[in-house]
């Protein structure tokens, strides 16, 4: 070092005498900026004496160099690589067993796994109702800042919060979809799509041409009738079950306030009418119509759910409501074994369509909705078993 420094001493002012002033390539050695080449600058130059300017051997000077080190795969300098859990697969194993009695095919789940794998980070907006939704976005940054939708308050499908219309506006609000009366009572409706359905469950004691529909009937009496009847869960002395987290279901009081009416499909297939006037018990196609809008909307699997009231279902089964539906589960009354009992208030919700299943001489399709299941169930039914009844607007 010290044979180094008198080198550079003895050799310094040979070297600057030779420097033409007239040119700026002295800058490059006027190392403390003082526009003198001197002792200054000669120390600057030892200071940095065996200091390594490429500490990452890629011939790139760590000054200049955008990242002294190495990019990992997600592209960040000395980074830790993928850190994000993504759904890689989803096995689903299913089996299926014949049904004589409905002649159908019954699907079920066994079970399922997922496989996950790590993948890099990527920040952006991850909810597709968004604008500025960005598919290959896996962590959402807060981005998300004008929701898609129908604009146009002429429609059912309008949204106030929507920023910007997205062509979802499909159907016109109904100007004659209002709450009609029957019986002395008045009830609350609710578009869905194109149909105008009502909004909680039948209730009258009487068909349109005010013809009384016999009630209060024994168990025996129940499951022996061959014409029209109608019951409230919970009446008379028949067993009852209650599994309601909020009301005594068998308290006939509460569950008619709650549930409305149970009526037998020999009440919805009789001509004189069980809806008011211009309306109907729907048809297997048109609950099929409301539960195909549904899914549309968002909702594939979770149609009941959508439907279900936000209240009164057993175990936490309570439902969204998202389109004022307010299904409750009122239970049936059922005619297996001639029992005549009341089953599966609070747990369960049932209503007839006015459809017969095919050639089957006792078989007539119906809707379930249960707290522990999220879709639709639709099956078919004896005409001796008591079910809810929503009324449909006839199409103009």
């Amino acid at each position: 070092m010290t044979r180094l420094l008198l080198a550079v001493f003895l050799l310094l002012p040979a070297v600057l005498l030779a420097q033409d002033t007239t040119t700026c390539s002295q800058l490059a050695i006027d190392l403390d900026g003082d526009l003198q080449l001197g002792a200054g600058d000669i120390l600057m130059l030892l200071g940095g004496y065996g200091t390594n300017l490429d500490v990452d051997g890629d011939m790139i000077p760590d000054c200049q160099d955008d990242c002294v080190g190495a990019y990992d795969t997600c592209g960040v300098c000395n980074g830790p690589g993928p850190q994000v859990l993504a759904i890689d697969t989803i096995i689903i194993t299913y089996d299926s067993i014949y049904a004589d009695a409905i002649d159908e095919w019954l699907i079920f789940e066994l079970e399922r796994d997922t496989l996950l794998h790590l993948v890099c980070e990527n920040l952006g907006c991850t909810d597709l109702a968004y604008l500025e939704y960005n598919a290959e976005a896996n962590t959402d940054d807060g981005s998300c800042a004008t929701l898609l939708g129908c604009a146009d308050s002429a429609y059912i499908e309008y949204n106030p919060a929507a920023g910007v219309d997205n062509g979802s506006c499909t159907f016109l609000i109904d100007s004659n979809c209002v709450s009609p009366t029957m019986d002395g009572y008045i009830y609350d409706v609710v578009q869905i799509a194109d149909q105008c359905w009502f909004a909680e469950n039948l209730r009258t004691t009487a068909y349109v041409d005010g013809t009384f529909i016999p009630g209060g009937l024994t168990a025996e009496e129940w499951v022996s009738a061959t014409s029209g009847a109608t019951a409230v869960y919970g009446e008379g002395s028949s067993p009852c079950n209650n599994y309601s987290p909020e009301i005594n279901s068998c308290d006939e009081a509460q569950s008619l306030a709650e549930y409305g009416r149970l009526y037998n499909w020999y009440a919805v297939d009789d001509a004189r009418g069980l809806c008011p006037s211009g309306w109907h018990v729907p048809t297997d196609g048109e609950w099929t119509e409301l539960e195909d809008y549904i899914t549309s909307q968002g909702f594939p699997g979770t149609e009941g759910t959508a439907l279900k009231s936000t209240s009164g279902w057993f175990n936490n089964g309570n439902g969204t409501n998202d389109f004022g539906f307010s299904a409750p589960p009122g239970g049936y009354r059922r005619e297996v074994n001639d029992v005549g009992d009341f089953s599966n208030a609070g747990e369960s919700g049932f209503w007839w369509s006015s459809s017969q299943q095919g050639s089957c001489a006792n078989c007539y399709w119906y809707r379930a909705l249960g707290s522990g299941y999220s879709d639709i169930y639709r099956n078919s039914s004896d005409p001796r078993n008591g079910a809810s009844v929503r009324c449909l607007k006839d199409a103009e």
